[in-house]
């Protein structure tokens, strides 16, 4: 059995650094044409830099999840250069006030967590899908976290914001599914990033603690595996298969990849 996404024309947001970037590595190495985004054009300049040297298929566009008309233009962008797109992988940043407890935040964070989690999987989708319904073929995936799952108190902004892509994904998987348009959600454990080590510095200093102590107290004690996660060998798989024509019958799922972090059944 083959699982392919040779050929796929794939739009992976957020993607210069972290999971979105190791994402994108996946797909070029795999033989998709990809095209990444960044607030940062320094940030793009270098990504792409690091990406050419697995395929020359790759592009990169300044875009802001957070503003709606940058988002459109992203998805025209990448429609351009890439003659249509057949995949939509959906990566987040975080909101600059996390972590921080309900008590800390004021409504500005979360008209902000709301435009990056919500709005702006509400924007890129309806720009990407039209495409995707007259081609019948399309895979859509919103990338989220265990803590979606099992809200953490210090995570309110994402965690609160995120969920409902669950019932984003269950409800247009009901409505297009007749046209091989597929949306699924992927809540995700802890990978070793700069954004995941910045929010676990944050932590250790308002906590008091050591960053080993708190690596050890909120990750690896935490998690079955014992360990963080490895986006190409433990993330990228699942994504491939979503995004490929096996993945034509998942769905409107919400997937767990977190080494077990959830307690919730």
């Amino acid at each position: 059995m083959r699982i392919s996404v040779a050929g796929k024309r794939v739009l992976v947001t957020a993607s210069t650094e972290g999971i979105g970037k190791e994402v994108a590595k996946a797909f070029l190495s795999e033989g998709a044409s990809v095209v990444i985004s960044s607030r940062s054009e320094e940030k793009l300049r270098l990504a792409l830099s690091e990406l050419k040297a697995i395929s020359p298929q790759v592009y990169g566009f300044r875009s802001d999840l957070t503003d709606r008309k940058s988002l459109e233009d992203l998805v025209a962008q990448a429609r351009n250069v890439m003659s249509g797109i057949d995949v939509l992988i959906l990566n987040f940043g975080n909101p600059p006030r996390e972590p921080s407890y309900f008590e800390e935040t004021n409504v500005e964070d979360w008209d902000y967590a709301v435009s990056l989690y919500l709005l702006s999987a509400i924007t890129i989708t309806k720009a990407v899908l039209p495409d995707m319904l007259r081609q019948k073929w399309g895979r859509i995936i919103y990338l989220s976290s265990w803590t979606v799952r099992e809200p953490q108190p210090q995570f309110v902004l994402a965690d609160v914001a995120r969920a409902p892509l669950a019932q984003l994904a269950k409800i247009l998987s009901h409505h297009y599914a007749q046209y091989n348009v597929t949306f699924n959600v992927v809540r995700m454990g802890s990978f070793r990033t700069p954004g995941a080590l910045k929010g676990l510095e944050e932590l250790a200093k308002r906590t008091g603690r050591g960053l080993d102590e708190v690596i050890e107290a909120e990750v690896i004690r935490r998690t079955d595996v014992r360990r963080f996660g490895v986006v190409g060998t433990d993330l990228a798989p699942l994504l491939i298969l979503l995004a490929s024509d096996l993945g034509s019958y998942i769905t409107g799922a919400v997937i767990d990849v977190d080494g077990g972090t959830s307690g919730c059944v």
